[in-house]
């Protein structure tokens, strides 16, 4: 990956809105409203209080909200998430605390027929 695919929200940082990123984030800070992004860390002490959607996201701090991932969604020993999620793949470390419901996608994958 290239530098420039890379978004980095530092510790101490607060950004709230509607945020959209291409490429990979990671989030040291605090966001607080709508997150896009193509793939997404929240490391460990981080703060999320948003609807997201992502490729795919893992998550060590402190979650709050939606989340909808089309690919793996990782929860890591340290985090704490209260949300109702949607993922293709979820990986739950132990350590864990998750409150919430969990779905799979909401567009299930179709097949296409072979016709003769």
């Amino acid at each position: 990956m290239k530098e420039k695919d890379v978004s980095i929200i530092n510790k101490g940082c607060r950004l709230n809105g509607t945020l959209d990123f291409k490429g990979y984030l990671v989030v040291a800070g605090t966001v607080e409203g709508v997150l896009n992004a193509e793939s997404a860390i929240a490391e460990e002490g981080s703060t999320i209080k948003a609807d997201v959607t992502s490729g795919n996201l893992t998550v060590a701090g402190t979650f709050e909200g939606s989340i909808v991932v089309t690919g793996m969604l990782t929860l890591r020993a340290t985090s704490n998430v209260r949300a109702s999620i949607q993922c293709g793949s979820l990986v739950v470390e132990e350590g864990c605390i998750l409150n919430g419901s969990i779905t799979p996608p909401s567009s299930p994958p179709t097949f296409k027929k072979d016709t003769p």
